[in-house]
C-alpha cells in the first residue's frame, strides 16, 4: 500500500477518519493524501456557514483548512510520513473520484457521517454511489472507530451468486497486508443445499493460503446478520465483494441512519 486519499468535509467525524487513515499511513509507511471537494454553492443547503464570493475563494478556503488539518495530524511520531492536501472543483462525488484516480491510490477513505443534520443520509448516498463507480477500495470509517491494527477481518459473500475470484483475491491480499486472520460469514437460504455445499467449498479452494475460517448462516435480515457475525468474531474490520455492494447501500443507503448508526465500532470495506 502506497497511497490513501482521505475525503474530508472538516467535520469532527471526518478529522477522526483522518487520524484512522494516517495510523493505516503510518503502519504501511504510505503517504496520505488529504482530499476537500469544493465548489460556489454546496450541494447541502442544510449546511451551515457564509457562501464564498468566488471560486477562487471558495479553493483557497479549502486550502487554508486542509492545512490546518494536516497541522493537528501531525506528531513526531508520523513526523516521516508524507502528507499533502489537495482542494478538488466540483461535486463531492466526482471531485473524490477524480483525485483518488489521478493519484492511483491503494485505498480510498471516508466518514460515514458528516456536518448536517442529515448528513448520514447525504454521505451514505456518496459513498454508495462511489462503490459502483470507482475501482479503489472503499473503506468508511463509522464516527467512534480507533485505529487499533487489522487482526481480524469478517468477510461477506452471498452463495446465491457466483464469486469474483479477482475480488475475492484483493480482498485476501488486503488482509495478508495486516496480517489478519478473515472470518468469512456466507449467508444463503438454503445453508444445507447441496448447491450452496459445493459453492462454499469453493470459497475453502480460493481461500487455502490465507488463514480463515468459513460459517454459512441462513439469514431474514442480510445487514443484522453481518454486523451480529462481525461482532462476535471481534473484527476489526467488515469486507464486501461487488456482487455485495446491494447488501452495502442496504447498510449504508440514503434514508437508513439507524442501519448507519448500527456501525459503532467496526470500518467496513468495498472491495472492488
Amino acid at each position: 500500500m502506497k497511497t490513501i486519499v482521505l475525503a474530508t468535509d472538516f467535520s469532527d467525524n471526518a478529522e477522526r477518519a483522518a487520524r484512522f487513515a494516517l495510523q493505516m499511513a503510518q503502519a504501511h509507511n504510505a503517504q496520505l493524501v488529504l482530499v476537500n471537494a469544493y465548489q460556489l454553492f454546496p450541494e447541502n443547503p442544510i449546511k451551515a456557514g457564509d457562501f464564498p464570493l468566488s471560486i477562487t475563494e471558495a479553493r483557497e478556503e479549502s486550502l487554508r483548512a486542509l492545512k490546518k488539518l494536516g497541522e493537528k495530524l501531525r506528531t513526531p511520531e508520523n513526523a516521516h510520513i508524507h502528507i499533502r492536501a489537495i482542494a478538488k472543483e466540483g461535486g463531492t462525488r466526482e471531485a473524490i473520484l477524480a483525485v483518488a484516480h489521478d493519484e492511483k491510490a491503494d485505498l480510498l477513505v471516508l466518514s460515514t457521517v458528516g456536518t448536517a443534520p442529515q448528513s448520514a443520509q447525504v454521505m451514505g448516498s456518496v459513498a454508495t454511489d462511489m462503490v459502483g463507480e470507482t475501482d479503489v477500495p472503499l473503506l468508511l470509517i463509522p464516527p467512534s472507530a480507533q485505529y487499533g491494527g487489522i487482526d481480524n477481518v469478517a468477510l461477506a459473500i452471498d452463495l446465491a451468486g457466483t464469486t469474483n475470484a479477482i475480488a475475492l483475491d484483493a480482498a485476501l491480499r488486503f488482509a495478508r497486508t495486516f496480517g489478519a486472520v478473515v472470518n468469512i460469514l456466507c449467508v444463503n437460504d438454503k445453508p444445507d443445499d447441496e448447491e450452496t455445499k459445493k459453492r462454499a467449498e469453493h470459497i475453502r479452494r480460493l481461500t487455502a493460503g490465507q488463514p480463515h475460517t468459513l460459517t454459512i448462516e441462513s439469514a431474514e435480515n442480510v445487514y443484522e446478520a453481518i454486523l451480529s457475525f462481525a461482532r462476535a468474531q471481534k473484527a476489526d474490520l467488515i469486507m464486501m465483494l461487488p456482487q455485495e455492494h446491494s447488501w452495502f447501500a442496504r447498510l449504508l443507503g440514503a434514508g437508513e441512519t439507524q442501519r448507519v448508526a448500527r456501525l459503532t465500532d467496526i470500518p467496513l470495506l468495498a472491495v472492488v
